[in-house]
């Protein structure tokens, strides 16, 4: 296996020099000469003569910290560095780290959704490691799953989200591209076993908190969520998979303004489930009731104001129905491959009971048999 760098072109992430290594695995590794070789394609390259780091966020499935580099001549610097974290060995994580990386390199740049800017990405080929260095959105403060958020923040999150599907609507080009697709009878072979074994894993863990209803949806889970994955639905673009507030980064002023960060489960799909992913987990029961329907339309108003055309709203609000089981699909999934953690427990606790809530509201599972019988 071979770490592979990014050269430093224009349009994708910089890093022409060769850090060594190449691809790190623990903050220590995070030396002044290592960020002066990664950050040397930059316009105007850093002379970094200090470096230090702290913890940031809450993922489960990387490392990320903030370094604070100490420049040439007295000032500073900070970015963001994510890496795999210790003990995440797995082919589904290399994978995800794979998919994180090829957005950076591929998309970032193409999308006008808001990301951080990636000044260097490396991955190692087929193995769980990667480094991504990152713009420092310091001025921002992320996202709370637990606590949900507001209809505004909202509606600023799907205006964004719809800055990521519009530019990639319907892109035969970039369906083609192996990090944004997967071969249809793999995944019917590989995730009905891993969905059961998800299935099970989140059944011993919360059954005797679950009430019917989350409890019947788990059921149905198990029927239908395999299938469901392989229906492509009448519209693709690129979808961020994992479009919810722990990965998205908001105006610390509180004003309009929203960046999306963790890439790793990156796919080409039907939009409607990255909508309906958001929907259904981001916003307590009630909230969610009361402004379902404005917020469909105004993730519908920023797709036509970007320019896709021949989509209606109705259209829209159906493939937001459909869409509804990519909720549970990523509890379970991520609840199957995360860290254990009490926080985590309670975030994917809430984001069921929110979904089982949304998909019962919305006719989803009766929608969904009729479309993959019909």
């Amino acid at each position: 296996m071979s770490d592979t760098t990014v050269p430093a072109t224009a349009g994708g992430p910089r890093g022409a020099g060769r850090p060594d290594p190449e691809v790190v695995d623990d903050p220590a590794q995070l030396t002044p000469a290592w960020f002066a070789a990664a950050l040397a394609g930059e316009p105007d390259p850093p002379d970094v003569v200090g470096a230090t780091t702290e913890p940031v966020g809450t993922g489960q499935m990387a490392s990320t910290v903030r370094a604070r580099l100490a420049l040439a001549g007295g000032g500073e610097r900070t970015v963001v560095v994510k890496f795999a974290r210790p003990g995440v060995d797995s082919p589904m994580a290399a994978m995800a780290y794979a998919k994180e990386v090829a957005f950076y390199r591929e998309l970032a740049d193409r999308v006008a959704a808001r990301v951080p800017r990636c000044a260097y990405a490396a991955v190692e080929d087929g193995a769980p490691r990667f480094t991504l260095v990152l713009e420092d959105m310091a001025d921002a403060r992320p996202g709370d799953q637990l606590a949900g958020c507001t209809a505004d923040q909202a509606a600023d999150a799907l205006v964004n989200l719809a800055g990521l599907h519009a530019p990639t609507w319907c892109d035969a080009e970039l369906a083609t591209r192996p990090w944004l697709r997967s071969d249809p009878a793999v995944t019917a072979e590989v995730m009905g076993s891993v969905i059961g074994v998800a299935a099970d894993q989140f059944a011993e863990r919360f059954a005797d908190e679950l009430e019917p209803l989350e409890a019947d949806l788990l059921a149905a889970c198990r029927e239908l969520l395999a299938r469901w994955m392989l229906d492509t639905g009448d519209v693709v673009a690129v979808l961020h998979g994992d479009y919810r507030l722990d990965n998205l980064l908001f105006p610390a002023d509180g004003g309009p303004g929203v960046a999306a960060v963790d890439w790793q489960t990156a796919s080409m799909g039907p939009p409607g489930r990255d909508l309906a992913f958001f929907l259904a987990t981001c916003l307590e029961v009630e909230d969610r009731r009361r402004h379902e329907d404005d917020l469909v339309a105004a993730y519908h108003g920023a797709l036509v104001a970007q320019g896709v055309d021949g989509y209606d709203l109705d259209a829209c609000r159906e493939d937001y129905r459909l869409g509804l089981l990519h909720a549970p699909l990523i509890v379970l999934l991520g609840r199957l491959t995360a860290g254990v953690t009490e926080r985590g427990d309670a975030m994917f606790r809430a984001m069921w009971r929110r979904s089982a809530a949304a998909i019962d509201d919305l006719g989803a599972l009766e929608a969904v048999r009729r479309r993959l019988d019909g």
